[in-house]
């Protein structure tokens, strides 16, 4: 994630940069894996991204 499209692949909201109605919310989004359980993460991910999602289309932005 990062906020330049020449050095990352998604925004903060785990939206890619090339497609604005596309989100990434699963195990793809992370770089590496951790000895622990990310479940808890990728929800809070995901309730994120479906968050800006809603507000984005309220907009008419995607």
């Amino acid at each position: 994630m990062g906020r330049d499209p020449k050095t990352s692949v998604l925004n903060g909201f785990n939206q890619i940069h090339a497609a604005k109605n596309v989100f990434v919310t699963d195990g793809a989004c992370m770089t590496s894996s951790s000895c622990v359980n990310p479940s808890l993460t990728y929800m809070a991910i995901t309730a994120r991204a479906a968050d800006h999602a809603v507000s984005e289309l309220k907009k008419f932005n995607i």
